[in-house]
């Protein structure tokens, strides 16, 4: 197997192919988000709240602008030869595992645990989840967070590939740029 594909694929693929790939995904992205009721409200996030696909186009932009920007502005402090191209595409290509999350979010076991859960929320102290329902909960908590991981791993080997970054304070300006798109995304969705 090529795992630099699966983990890699900006060092593979030319910029057009990945440019289209990541339009197409993004588009793909809002209409899952649409169809199955999921919010992008967060770089970082994924939800289930009712939405439509504007909305839904309207988050996953503003969450890739985010991603962009911010990754830009660090890729360019690193390395004045950084392409825009190459962090566009990073950032729409990357959020290919957001999409698969938001899938797994829209699950009816999740939707009826959540239900469960909030139907509850006065009485928290009296919750009662069968064990199945907890066990799920806790398969598909994790299952979400490789995907969390896998989707920071796609935009660190991106930024890296983009950047040409070798040293620490490379991956850390990365860090810093990751959780200032997460907040600037939070505050433009919330407006």
């Amino acid at each position: 197997m090529n795992w630099k594909l699966i983990f890699n694929p900006f060092g593979i693929y030319s910029e057009k192919q990945l440019f289209i790939t990541g339009i197409l995904l993004t588009l793909t992205g809002a209409l899952l988000g649409s169809f199955l009721d999921v919010t992008y409200d967060g770089v970082l996030d994924i939800h289930q709240s009712e939405t439509d696909f504007l909305t839904s186009l309207k988050e996953n932009g503003i969450n890739v602008a985010c991603i962009f920007v911010t990754l830009l502005i660090a890729g360019k402090i690193i390395n004045r030869k950084t392409r825009a191209i190459d962090i566009f595409n990073t950032a729409t290509v990357s959020r290919f595992p957001m999409y698969i999350g938001a899938v797994i979010t829209s699950s009816p076991i999740l939707t009826r645990i959540g239900d469960q859960i909030l139907n509850q929320r006065n009485d928290i102290q009296h919750l009662q989840l069968k064990p199945l329902d907890l066990a799920l909960l806790l398969v598909i908590s994790c299952v979400l967070l490789m995907i969390t991981v896998y989707y920071i791993t796609l935009l660190v080997n991106g930024f890296k590939t983009s950047v040409n970054a070798k040293k620490w304070q490379h991956f850390a300006g990365f860090a810093v740029a990751l959780l200032i798109a997460e907040i600037i995304s939070k505050i433009l969705i919330n407006i």
